[in-house]
């Protein structure tokens, strides 16, 4: 039996599911795979994205490396 806080939600259950939404501007999914959607995790993988779900200064070049990268493997 889960133990409960003064709030009444229990506590130390295994099974949480995340309503978190992806932190990158403009997309409104629901975050799947390490707080980001299934896209911006890839992005977030390459560099593209920070954790916080901001874009880096050189967004522009790793973009344009990344799509590069995704035609040769196509």
């Amino acid at each position: 039996m889960a133990k409960e806080n003064k709030g009444g939600a229990p506590q130390g259950g295994g099974n949480v599911v995340s309503l978190a939404m992806c932190p990158v501007e403009k997309c409104g999914k629901k975050a799947t795979r390490s707080e980001f959607c299934e896209e911006h995790f890839v992005w977030f993988k390459e560099g593209l994205v920070t954790r916080g779900g901001q874009k880096p200064k050189d967004f522009d070049k790793k973009y344009q490396d990344f799509l590069t990268r995704q035609k040769k493997a196509a």
